[in-house]
């Protein structure tokens, strides 16, 4: 067990795809040996079909040429005189007579045999319905009538005249092709499947390794967000100690420490909250608000902060646009974006712009700065837990990647929708949208 734990995903995702290689060749090989059988049954089929036609000729020459041969002997014992009509108990023969040699010229319209028996002729007539009445027994074959008149030998029935049946051949065809079908969408089938297994193992695997990844950048994330303030509080601690607790060195130490405990104290918070939304275990209060009036109310209470860092803030806010939504959780996400773009700002000064306008039926709120924007392709990266963007190594921006996870969960909550993608003129651009109640 301790082996096969340190397999690696991706010895693990070779060793699947090399199966499920081998489970679709398989398949593959399957159907082809199934259509390979059919094609050969057919081919069976038919090769018996044509064995019983070559039978059924052999057949019906070996009875005439035992009536040739009888009527040879009969001609030679008859010795020239001039029987009555006799008639054989032989289904094969209508008829025999003696008849002047000048007189079978009119016999077209029969089928017969003649034998010289002094200065006439012994004929034998045949029934000609008697090879149809043979081979009707058989229902793959049919018989084509005969020419009419002298036969000039025994085996006169050729396989020309014995046809395969045109239904049989459509028939035996028609299974070949019905089976083929049935093996090939089987084969189908059970391929899809098999590809739908796989897919569905694949994503199970890329969704383990993306957990393992999650867990390794949790780790990684809350230890650097824990880290650095703790480091910080106990230099302070070290600075207050060396300096005999200096009242001034105090009075200017105390703040920052204070503010790295709450950062902590907000670190742990976030990691808190995602439990519980992850969980589903916190309650969303939906009332009716007036989007316009509580935008506005924000936009002036972060003025001073925005000055602080010496950034400008405009807005745009159109009257009169009212949703349902959970207040507390949607001033939240204001606050969340308004950090985002205090924390990523350029050297020179910070511009945020946040608008709401009415589009359609949906309420639609646009914060815009003049930041760095965001990585190509990681627009929706960026609302996954511990994700951050990495816009210069160099800076340490603090943060723990949980806000816009957070903020995506609470727009959620209110079904909003929350989108970021950079600005046409540059900077980020995060839209939220509600669909208006009034």
């Amino acid at each position: 067990m301790k082996r096969l734990s340190q397999i690696s995903s991706r010895n693990i995702l070779i060793i699947f795809l090399a199966l499920t290689a081998l489970f679709l060749a398989q398949m593959v090989w399957w159907i082809v040996f199934q259509v390979r059988n059919s094609n050969q049954t057919m081919t069976f089929f038919l090769e018996t079909v044509e064995s019983e036609r070559q039978w059924a000729s052999e057949l019906l020459n070996s009875h005439y040429a035992e009536i040739y041969d009888a009527a040879s002997v009969t001609a030679a014992e008859i010795e020239g005189s001039v029987p009555e009509k006799k008639m054989y108990c032989d289904p094969a023969i209508s008829g025999m007579a003696m008849e002047k040699a000048s007189a079978i010229s009119g016999l077209e319209d029969s089928l017969y045999f003649s034998f010289p028996s002094g200065g006439d002729n012994l004929l034998v007539f045949l029934a000609q319905n008697y090879p149809n009445d043979v081979i009707s027994a058989n229902k793959h074959l049919s018989y084509m009538p005969a020419r009419e008149g002298l036969l000039s030998r025994p085996e006169w029935v050729t396989p020309g005249l014995i046809q395969i049946d045109d239904e049989v051949v459509r028939s035996i065809k028609t299974a070949r092709d019905r089976h083929i079908k049935m093996f090939v969408m089987e084969g189908s089938f059970f391929i899809l499947l098999i590809m739908l297994g796989a897919y569905a193992i694949y994503l199970a695997l890329a969704r383990t390794r993306r957990i393992r990844e999650e867990q390794l950048l949790f780790v990684h994330s809350v230890t650097h967000e824990l880290k650095i303030p703790l480091t910080s509080i106990n230099l302070f601690l070290d600075t207050m100690r060396r300096r005999n607790y200096d009242t001034r060195i105090v009075a200017e130490l105390a703040p920052k420490m204070k503010e790295d405990i709450g950062r902590l104290s907000n670190l742990i918070d976030n990691i808190l909250l995602v439990r519980k939304l992850a969980d589903k275990e916190t309650e969303t209060k939906l009332e009716a608000i007036d989007l316009s009036s509580e935008l506005k109310r924000f936009a002036s209470g972060i003025y001073e902060r925005i000055g602080s860092a010496g950034g400008t803030l405009s807005t745009g806010i159109e009257d009169g646009i009212k949703v349902r939504a959970d207040l507390p959780e949607l001033i939240k996400v204001c606050e969340t974006l308004v950090d985002n773009s205090v924390k990523y700002r350029r050297e020179s000064s910070l511009a945020l712009a946040i608008n709401l306008r009415r589009v359609d039926r949906n309420a639609e709120i646009q914060f815009q700065d003049n930041g760095p924007g965001i990585p190509a392709g990681m627009e929706d990266e960026l609302f996954e837990p511990f994700v951050r963007a990495n816009h210069d190594p160099r800076k340490s921006v603090p943060g723990s990647g949980l806000g816009l996870y957070i903020a995506r969960e609470y727009v959620r909550r209110s079904k909003g929708n929350i989108s970021i993608r950079n600005a046409p003129a540059g900077g980020c651009l995060v839209t939220i949208k509600f669909k208006v109640t009034g």
